[in-house]
């Protein structure tokens, strides 16, 4: 008896050893600011438990909405236009074309907002629950859904015009990166780590590589996922996930350039003529597009679960756990500009537009953002 209560001890102490602390968040530094940020305008858009929601925007209208089941038409000073309550959990964010608006509830539906008065035009059953913004056109409205299908359908009628299905059954199929379309290309990174290019119109998959290997050996380890999506520039993608890799393709056929291993669950960025690159500890490093060789590395926002980057102006911006929006110098990586937004925490990554950036924090706080010279 006493044997089997020192084994028990013994493995007990050796589960709990395994698990990680969680890391205090580094804190914030005074900063030599040469970038001055200003916030214009706030809104608050509803309750609820926020999941990460995104804007969407087209010209200078802004479609936004909240977990709780609220959904908004603003303009570009974030005055509202309408609002509709749909009553049910709403997942990912929204899209936007010239004539609706576009949002995933929990119970799996697809529903359809005319973007004039926000009366419903259409409302569709899902495979399973979409996690990620659905992506608009004036014609097809593409959604990810988590059991690791891809739908294209009417944006008018929401008739289904195509399905496919990823090929794949590893551990990590959740929906958890946003698509991304360019020049009639969908590009969608799924969770075990392989890139697909969809021909938009059509879903004819023009090709497929396996951009991050699953080595560890927990479950934990062996997940490749990411929150960010793939980033295209000049006929190129990056992608990058969780205990996985960086990879630079060719995006016209997927031909890998470089690759390196990364621990990068909120994703990277191909701009500058380099790649940056946000690592699942908040480290941020940037390497050349070129030939991938190291440039710089900041680590003074460890720990602060930051968003996945974007580009403002000249710069690059991630948003933190505590609403900090930071600009850093794509040259040197020193953080050269910061404004605090709110309390929440910043889980989906800023959204630039022409008349400022938007800013969505997990509170429901939606924020526009100015850069000030």
């Amino acid at each position: 008896m006493r044997r089997l209560l020192c084994l028990i001890v013994v493995v007990s102490l050796v589960a709990c050893s395994s698990v990680q602390e969680k890391q205090e968040p580094t804190p914030l530094q005074r900063i030599n600011e040469i970038v001055e940020l200003g916030e214009v305008e706030s809104i608050s858009l509803g309750g609820g438990d926020q999941t990460g929601l995104a804007p969407a925007v087209q010209d200078e209208v802004v479609a936004a909405a909240s977990a709780s089941g609220e959904v908004y038409l603003l303009n570009s000073k974030l005055d509202e236009l309408w609002d509709v309550d749909l009553d049910r959990i709403i997942l990912g964010g929204t899209g936007l074309n010239s004539t609706n608006v576009y949002v995933t509830t929990s119970d799996a539906k697809l529903v359809a907002l005319a973007r004039d008065d926000g009366a419903k035009v259409f409302e569709i059953v899902l495979p399973s629950s979409a996690t990620v913004p659905p992506v608009a056109t004036d014609s097809l409205v593409f959604v990810k859904t988590q059991i690791g299908r891809i739908l294209a359908v009417n944006a008018q009628t929401g008739e289904t015009v195509w399905v496919e299905e990823a090929k794949e059954s590893s551990v990590g199929i959740r929906g958890g990166s946003p698509m991304t379309l360019e020049g009639g290309t969908l590009f969608v990174l799924w969770g075990s780590g392989r890139i697909v290019a969809y021909q938009a119109d059509t879903g004819r998959i023009a090709w497929e590589r396996q951009v991050a290997v699953s080595r560890g050996r927990s479950p934990l380890k062996r997940i490749v996922d990411s929150k960010g999506a793939p980033s295209v520039r000049h006929n190129r993608i990056v992608t990058a996930t969780r205990n996985g890799q960086v990879s630079l393709l060719d995006a016209g056929n997927g031909q890998l350039i470089w690759t390196l291993d990364s621990d990068a669950y909120p994703g990277a960025l191909l701009a500058f003529n380099s790649v940056i690159v946000v690592e699942t500890d908040g480290t941020i490093s940037a390497y050349s597009a070129r030939s991938g060789e190291f440039l710089w590395s900041n680590v003074v926002l460890k720990f602060r679960e930051l968003s996945a980057p974007v580009v403002i102006d000249d710069f690059v911006a991630v948003v933190d756990l505590e609403g900090e929006l930071h600009l850093l110098s794509p040259a040197t990586g020193a953080i050269v500009g910061r404004v605090d937004i709110g309390s929440g925490k910043g889980k989906v990554a800023p959204v630039v537009t022409n008349f400022g950036v938007l800013v969505q924090l997990l509170d429901g706080r939606l924020s526009l953002v100015e850069v000030i010279r």
